[in-house]
């Protein structure tokens, strides 16, 4: 059992890491392009996502809470589908 639980701790690493590791090779991209409107955008993006899983992992002790922190994930991560102006 505790291998198991050893290994889905390393692949959930491992996957953040490559995210990390995509989002740095973007941001340095940016950086050669001096695009600072992009670079604002996926922090931006970086950000939604992070408050949507906190969200989503949120405990409730009735179903209502759960499906408001469901909602509210699901309306943080559509601010990100909205032109930028709205994004306020």
């Amino acid at each position: 059992m505790r291998d198991l639980e050893d290994e889905k701790r390393i692949k959930e690493y491992m996957a953040a890491k490559m995210t990390h590791i995509k989002m740095y090779n973007e941001c340095m991209n940016l950086a050669d392009g001096l695009d600072v409107a992009k670079f604002a955008e996926l922090v931006r993006a970086d950000e939604r996502e992070a408050c949507a899983k906190v969200c989503e992992n949120a405990t409730s002790a009735n179903q209502v809470g759960k499906t408001v922190c469901i909602n509210l994930a699901e309306k943080i991560r559509a601010r990100g589908e909205m032109p930028l102006e709205k994004n306020t």
